[in-house]
């Protein structure tokens, strides 16, 4: 039996899908009524709990699905690795991030390799995911700004990326939650082809047939921006040196490991452009 931590964030629900599909034996945390109600409303079969104390919610789970949404990955999901410990889980796949390392300037980054490297330390055997960004953040982030004709600003610059549909990091956790083989490895994730904020306007202007402008803005002003919004400054923090990985070009990678493990090629943005146009339009 298989426990899906995050169920409801992007990669969460896109996961529940492709397992549904499958018609696979899995269960999914809820950490609240709304949440628990959502994924019954579908079907699953609900736990209710938190990743801090997963005791209860791992009885009879083999398999576990390792997310969390926290700016601060070790702390989340260090008490996770322990129980999956104490619960004799035999699996572990963890959503990690691109770029992740121990030095990394960037949360984020530093917080998952501490997680990877509990796993490898664990004697679980783990398979680590590492996707690029999401295609989905462009409809999250900037769809209100798109329909209301006003650009989108990030601290970004000209970097590329690598970014990826949500629904193939979803394909390639259930090759690794449901198959054998892919223990101990560690999967870069991306889609087919790197391309920059500004390419991707590009892209969505052609579709709309109207004027997308991207505005690169300095780091401080990004920061500045987003602490006016209400975010915590911690988390605006780890956004802005996201970014700025990004202008030093470590985004700019693209895998074939999405057709190696799935036997299916990745999403194009193209494709996820046009599947979501309707997202943008006024």
């Amino acid at each position: 039996m298989i426990l899906i931590t995050g169920p409801t964030g992007k990669v969460g629900q896109a996961l529940i899908d492709a397992l549904l599909a499958k018609g696979a034996a899995f269960k999914a945390l809820a950490r609240s009524d709304a949440s628990a109600k959502a994924l019954e409303a579908k079907g699953v079969a609900v736990v209710r709990g938190e990743l801090s104390d997963l005791a209860s919610a791992l009885k009879g789970i083999d398999t576990l699905f390792l997310l969390s949404s926290s700016a601060d990955p070790y702390a989340a999901e260090a008490p996770a690795v322990a129980a999956a410990q104490a619960a004799d889980v035999k699996k572990v796949v963890k959503l990690s991030a691109y770029g992740a390392h121990a030095d990394a300037a960037n949360p984020f980054f530093r917080g998952h390799a501490r997680v990877e490297r509990l796993l490898e330390e664990s004697g679980l055997a783990w398979t680590s995911l590492r996707p690029s960004f999401f295609m989905q953040n462009w409809v999250i982030y900037n769809a209100a700004a798109i329909q209301a004709g006003q650009p989108v600003y990030a601290n970004a610059g000209t970097g590329r990326m690598g970014s990826i549909d949500v629904r193939d990091i979803a394909d390639v956790a259930v090759a690794a939650l449901t198959e054998g083989g892919h223990e101990g490895r560690i999967y870069d994730l991306s889609g087919p082809e790197s391309l920059s904020q500004g390419e991707v306007a590009a892209k969505l202007a052609k579709l709309l047939s109207r004027d997308v402008a991207y505005v690169p803005v300095p780091d401080e002003a990004a920061y500045q921006a987003m602490l006016g919004m209400g975010m915590p400054a911690d988390y605006t923090w780890a956004l802005v040196t996201l970014n700025q990985a990004v202008r030093r070009g470590l985004a700019d990678f693209t895998t074939q490991n999405v057709q190696l493990v799935t036997g299916h090629a990745p999403r194009a943005f193209d494709t996820f452009l046009s599947e979501n146009l309707a997202a943008f339009q006024a």
